[in-house]
């Protein structure tokens, strides 16, 4: 730590030293000095008008007198009109003039705005300070009535956390009515095991010297002190007894690359747990911060804002512009947060389960951030992913997950939406690491072109979008489906609406990336498939009729209560007439089997009506009903 010398003006409690001029045994050069033996004043300074005309020897201290705030000279000048101060090294001087009254110089101040080039050698090193005539100006004559320098303040001043309303997470604090303490805080295991709002300061805490924590600790070992800027924190811990942090030695020590910023922007200080470690009980005494000394200071490095990068060239949409509704931290100027953290701080939306923001129209997230700077995405889709176990239940696992991306070294990051059945986004944010910092100044959404499209190796899916697809030119065809007496059947459509269910097929391919329609507003189209956003099962499914296959047989069947149904898919819901067949495009009509455990263990025959082991290719009987095996 670098201390600099600092004039800190406003100190409240004055421990402070005079030390005043004797005029003992002065030795006059072209002056005089009448002692007043009544002790009224310290005598009577006469000056001719001779260039050398100095009153030295006067007794105020010499050396290295930076430990001096000001100095003092009091007189009532009875003949001309100023005279001289001089501070000698060696054969130079710097020179103050005193005028009739109380004359009070700030020293390192005055001196260093008028001689800022040569005022720190004097004040280091200062041979002598003496009293001179106003030059060769004219002769003079004042009353001294006191010298003298003064020590700056060598106590800071304490600013007493207040504990007036504190507000508890998985913590209590009970006052002391007594006085004796200012109370009792206890907290739990959980992590999240906070008492807030104690009333420190905020904001630029730089003044402050250290920090002081008075506890007797009665349950546990120790407990912590959270410095918070943004959703990060930095931590230093209390143990029984008075704990004494020098702030800036302490946490440029343990935090080196953050603690400035800290320092210089602190939202709050807060005391917490150890964390999940134990349980524990303290009784608090005193907590305060207290100021450098006025003679005393520290240097903090300023936060070296990065500069913007620019927006890269390309096909893209403003997340901003697409979600006018939602205001992220990004693309942020040195004067409002161009520094982010970890510990989850979150650059939009907000870590739960609420969706912000469908990305279902694009296919790629672009992030332009500081190099390697890692994030965590929050999404609400279906697939094996990373689980956040510890915020869903049982029954959400594998909906709500999220993705971990880090930036490359030129701060890019991208994410390809087209792999993920639902495209909800919940959160943007910053991992929980503190050492992660850096700033975000682009979130960028690239316009999907094409939907992937799978029908597997059966040759029929069902299908559903939140965009309009075009299967004009694809090997993959749409059909919606209506029910005509008897029967249901399916009708061939090339460009499908969105939110439109349709049944799938294909011969040969089992996976294409369908264009989307250009501006996608289409007709809504007559048709008993019902598109399904979201994943179903159980009770959803309820009288609802699911493409499945059951003993080679693909066609649409009642779903059974352990039938599930995954987003970006779609199901038959009609009243369906007794004996009605499903026709699938390039099949034989079938009847309506319901798919559950007993159909499926139902015995086969061949048309001889004979028993077989194993359905064959061509048509068998199954439950009495028809089905064909290609």
């Amino acid at each position: 730590m670098t201390l600099a010398l600092l004039c800190v003006a406003g100190s409240v409690s004055a421990k402070t030293e005079k030390v005043h001029a004797t005029f003992e045994s002065p030795s006059n050069t072209n002056t005089t000095w009448s002692a007043d033996a009544s002790g009224k004043t310290l005598g009577t300074f006469t000056w001719s008008t001779t260039y050398y005309n100095q009153l030295r020897n006067i007794g105020l201290p010499s050396g290295d007198i930076t430990k001096y705030k000001k100095l003092v000279v009091d007189c009532d000048i009875k003949n001309g009109e100023q005279f001289r101060i001089l501070f000698y090294k060696g054969g130079s001087n710097l020179t103050l003039y005193a005028s009739n009254g109380v004359n009070e110089f700030i020293l390192a101040d005055t001196l260093a705005t008028l001689y800022p080039d040569t005022y720190n050698e004097f004040l280091l090193a200062c041979d002598e300070i003496c009293l001179s005539g106003n030059n060769n100006a004219a002769p003079g004559e004042a009353v001294i009535n006191d010298v003298y320098l003064e020590t700056y303040n060598d106590e800071g001043e304490k600013v007493d956390a207040t504990f007036e309303n504190p507000s508890n997470t998985n913590t209590t604090w009970t006052a002391d009515a007594s006085g004796k303490t200012l109370g009792t805080f206890t907290w739990s295991t959980t992590y999240y095991n906070q008492l807030r709002n104690i009333g420190l300061p905020s904001g630029d805490i730089t003044k402050y010297k250290k920090l002081v924590v008075d506890c007797d600790i009665k349950n546990g070992e120790q407990f912590r002190i959270l410095f918070y800027k943004g959703g990060s924190n930095l931590t230093l811990y209390a143990s029984n007894g008075v704990n004494e942090f020098i702030l800036a030695d302490t946490l440029a020590t343990l935090y080196p690359d953050t603690y400035n910023e800290f320092l210089l922007a602190c939202d709050e200080i807060c005391l917490s747990g150890n964390n999940n470690a134990a349980p524990g009980e303290a009784v608090i005494n005193k907590v305060y911060l207290e100021t450098y000394p006025e003679n005393e200071s520290v240097y903090i490095p300023e936060i070296q804002y990065e500069e913007d990068p620019g927006k890269p060239t390309g096909d893209f949409i403003d997340f901003t512009d697409a979600f006018k509704t939602l205001t992220p931290r990004i693309g942020l100027g040195a004067d409002e947060h161009p520094i982010v953290l970890g510990n989850g701080e979150v650059i939009v939306g907000a870590r739960s389960r609420n969706v912000i923001a469908d990305l279902s129209g694009y296919s790629k997230l672009t992030m332009v951030t500081s190099p390697n700077l890692k994030l965590v995405l929050y999404m609400n889709h279906e697939i094996d992913a990373k689980q956040n176990a510890g915020d869903y239940t049982e029954e959400e696992a594998g909906k709500y997950v999220f993705l971990e991306v880090q930036a490359n070294e030129d701060g890019i990051a991208e994410v390809d939406l087209t792999q993920y059945a639902k495209q909800d986004l919940n959160c943007i944010c910053l991992p929980w690491d503190n050492s992660n910092k850096g700033t975000v100044w682009y979130l960028l959404l690239t316009k999907a072109t094409s939907v992937p499209v799978t029908v597997g190796s059966t040759g029929y899916a069902t299908f559903s979008s939140k965009m309009a697809v075009d299967f004009t030119n694809s090997s993959i065809k749409a059909y919606t489906a209506t029910v005509s007496g008897s029967d249901i059947t399916f009708t061939r459509i090339y460009q499908v609406p969105a939110n439109t269910g349709v049944l799938l097929w294909a011969e040969g391919v089992t996976e294409e990336n369908v264009p989307v329609v250009e501006g996608g507003d289409l007709a809504v189209i007559q048709n008993n498939l019902v598109a399904n956003a979201t994943a179903m099962n159980g009770a959803a499914l309820s009288g609802k009729y699911i493409l499945a296959e059951s003993n080679g047989e693909v066609s649409f069947f009642p779903a059974g209560s352990s039938a599930t149904l995954a987003a970006g898919k779609a199901y038959l819901e009609v009243e369906v007439p007794a004996g009605a067949r499903i026709i699938l495009p390039g099949s034989e009509a079938t009847g309506i089997n319901a798919v559950e455990a007993a159909q499926a263990e139902a015995p086969v025959y061949n048309l001889q009506g004979q028993r077989v082991m194993k359905a064959a290719k061509g048509v068998n009987i199954k439950g009495g009903k028809k089905f064909i095996v290609r």
